[in-house]
């Protein structure tokens, strides 16, 4: 089967009068060819465009499938990560809500109501991921440039939102130094037919500002951490020239088109292809059978279902709190935890135990998931007041299925293999030239790693 291309437009700037002009006509070419995009718009810039007069511009956003929401003003400082990166997960979750709401609420005034997310810049952070759906979002359309989450062509999800984290195939960058780059870009989307297949996605992100100007408008008045007293548009290409990069932009849509094995789709069509996510009943002696040996936590699959780890650790407690495993378990959807840390030495956790602890605190895991929606980070454990971390549980759970006669249970080392889904720091978008000199929001990549015991992957129909 083809390669999935989905075509992201970032559509941000407000400043630059020329940028609207590029998104109308890219709308146009798009039409015209018959290829599907999708389209983040920033708050600020659907507001610019109902008050420039943009009507044309504005109906033809909203014929548009998949709409999304790029943020409310994109590089205004404190960005997203500037602002959430100093406060708890569940403050976090709040304030995203609050600062984003009005942006939200400017897209579908001006346009309709966005479908998806995409982050501005690197501003990737957790609690969007809770914080979208109380903004009626259920897609974070990232890419693997700028997310938290390593390059993935497979979609997944992430609490309860459809997470996006494709790698992009165009060059770096691509419309700026656009037609110079044509035979690169081009090239870009054979590698991408030659190494993404089986409904595998990758992604084209392009900005309509890069056809008309010659640097970033928000380079202009934000980098470094900066904000000018008097914003200004960003510089222009001259006029042959925005009329030459748009033809050669055309030109590339054609070939991006035609190009035999690329299917492209938009980010509602392929949402529409993957199974909705929800509860699912699971034979946890066949589980265990089938999972357990790998000694490891999740994201797995086995059967065409998909649990994350937080999801297996419920099923542990489930086959251990009742004396006789049950036939059948149904597992919730289930969000991480508030706060959690993996164990730097697990060493002093590596005692015997009697069953009757791990069964009572398997019982209480299962009342406070049931009760909070979410994975508990520390559990209570005998006579240890501080608790058990989470992970420590399923390990003593995990010997408790293999043994269910045992007088005394140790703890089966599990690999926290749901881990590896998150990006080391140094590959991370921390030099985005917006951010003040030095940001380093290591919180937003430690509360990340907790994200993550909610990550599942995607299952297509």
């Amino acid at each position: 089967m083809s390669a999935i291309g989905l075509i992201r437009f970032d559509v941000e700037d407000y400043l630059t009068m020329a940028s609207h002009d590029a998104l109308q006509e890219i709308l146009k070419a798009m039409h015209a060819i018959g290829i599907a995009g999708s389209y983040g718009i920033v708050g600020k810039k659907a507001n610019a465009l109902l008050k420039g007069g943009y009507r044309e511009v504005l109906e033809a956003l909203v014929r548009e499938p998949a709409l999304g929401f790029h943020s409310w003003s994109h590089s205004e400082h404190p960005t997203i990560a500037e602002q959430l990166e100093s406060l708890s997960y569940e403050d976090a979750v709040q304030a995203f809500v609050e600062r984003e709401a009005q942006g939200v609420e400017m897209v579908a005034a001006a346009i309709k109501m966005p479908t998806y997310f995409t982050q501005p810049g690197a501003n990737w952070v957790p609690a969007a991921v809770e914080a979208l759906p109380k903004l009626g979002i259920d897609i974070f359309f990232s890419d693997a440039w700028n997310s938290y989450i390593v390059p993935l062509a497979e979609p997944h999800w992430l609490g309860k939102v459809l997470h996006l984290s494709p790698p992009v195939m165009t060059p770096k960058p691509f419309l700026l130094k656009f037609p110079e780059n044509w035979s690169l870009a081009l090239d870009k989307l054979d590698e991408a037919a030659k190494e993404y297949h089986n409904n595998q996605v990758f992604m084209v992100m392009a900005h309509p500002t890069e056809l008309v100007t010659t640097k970033f408008w928000d380079a202009v008045n934000f980098a470094h951490g900066a904000t000018t007293d008097h914003l200004r548009p960003a510089p222009l290409r001259s006029r042959s020239e925005q009329a030459y990069t748009m033809e050669a932009f055309r030109q590339y849509l054609v070939a991006a088109k035609s190009h035999p094995d690329i299917e492209w789709v938009d980010v509602n069509d392929l949402k529409c292809r993957i199974k909705p996510l929800g509860p699912v009943t699971v034979d946890p002696l066949r589980w265990s059978n089938v999972a357990l040996p790998f000694q490891e936590l999740g994201p797995v699959v086995q059967d065409d279902i998909s649990l994350s780890a937080a999801q297996q650790v419920y099923l542990l407690a489930a086959m251990i709190a009742k004396p006789s495993i049950p036939k059948a378990v149904t597992v919730p959807v289930i969000m991480p935890p508030l706060k959690w840390e993996p164990l730097e030495d697990q060493s002093a956790n590596s005692v015997s135990v009697s069953p009757h602890i791990v069964r009572t605190a398997a019982r209480w895991i299962l009342q406070y998931i049931d009760r909070q929606g979410r994975l508990p980070a520390l559990v209570p454990w005998g006579s240890n007041e501080s608790g058990m971390p989470i992970e420590v549980f399923a390990e003593y759970a995990s010997d408790l299925v293999q043994k269910p006669d045992a007088l005394t249970v140790m703890p089966r080392t599990l690999s926290l293999q749901f881990l590896q889904y998150v990006q080391d720091p140094e590959h991370l978008h921390w030099d985005w030239p917006i951010f003040p000199d030095h940001f380093q929001p290591f919180d937003l990549w430690r509360q990340t790693r907790a994200l993550v015991w909610s990550f599942s992957w995607a299952m297509w129909k």
